[in-house]
């Protein structure tokens, strides 16, 4: 299937999401691959507070899934952190543009999301806050403009899990390099989770340097596997 010249990021000459069914690939790949079902399941009744981070934010794909999951489960009274980085951030417009091919499964949520993202200067580096009301709670997205490394340094708490959403390591090694990926595990809950799309040898053994024990799980679509790590 030939990509649309707009959803390739032209930085790296890769694009940012699978084609076909891009919504279904993240829940399976991360959300379930991160373990968040059992980790919600966990907590138990009242008030559930969840610190996620995320290395790629692109067009906010990950995020629209995630608003999208979890208004689905049905839970309430989530409030939910969404830490991500993002060194090239596109437009409003294009942003709308690249998503629009979910609109039907999710318009109103990427509307939302467009809305709060077209309020910030993404001409600023550093970090940016947007709260987005959703029937499961709240989520607070704080998105790093720069370095992945620079945010994951600036966090001040630990994540529950983490998305590792960069483009492939032959497109984008600097986001998979062993220095990140340690940042990583230092900011990990013990127990924490990270599941990515890649399953190459220089990844897997970095998430393990970093104090992850790491294992195969089935891909999604033409994805034969996928990896998902667990924090020692």
């Amino acid at each position: 299937m030939q990509v649309p010249p707009y959803l390739v990021n032209e930085h790296y000459d890769d694009r940012y999401f699978d084609v076909v069914n891009a919504i279904e690939e993240a829940k399976h790949v991360f959300f379930h691959g991160s373990g968040l079902t059992d980790i919600f399941s966990a907590v138990g009744p009242g008030r559930k507070e969840f610190i996620i981070g995320e290395t790629g934010f692109g067009a906010g794909r990950l995020l629209i899934a995630l608003l999208d999951f979890l208004d689905s489960r049905g839970d309430g009274d989530i409030a939910l952190t969404y830490n991500s980085v993002e060194l090239h951030p596109i437009s409003p417009g294009r942003m709308a543009s690249i998503l629009d091919r979910f609109r039907a499964q999710v318009g109103p949520l990427i509307d939302q999301l467009v809305r709060a993202y077209s309020i910030i200067e993404i001409a600023r580096p550093g970090w940016h806050r947007m709260q987005l009301a959703r029937p499961f709670g709240v989520l607070t997205l704080n998105l790093w403009i720069g370095e992945a490394l620079e945010m994951v340094q600036a966090l001040t708490l630990p994540c529950d899990a983490w998305f590792l959403d960069g483009h492939g390591p032959k497109k984008n090694p600097t986001i998979w390099r062993s220095e990140l990926l340690m940042a990583i595990g230092e900011k990990t809950k013990t127990g924490g989770t990270c599941a990515t799309f890649t399953v190459a040898g220089a990844v897997r053994r970095g998430l393990e340097a970093a104090g992850f024990s790491v294992g195969q799980r089935p891909g999604f679509g033409g994805k034969k596997a996928v990896l998902r790590g667990i924090k020692q």
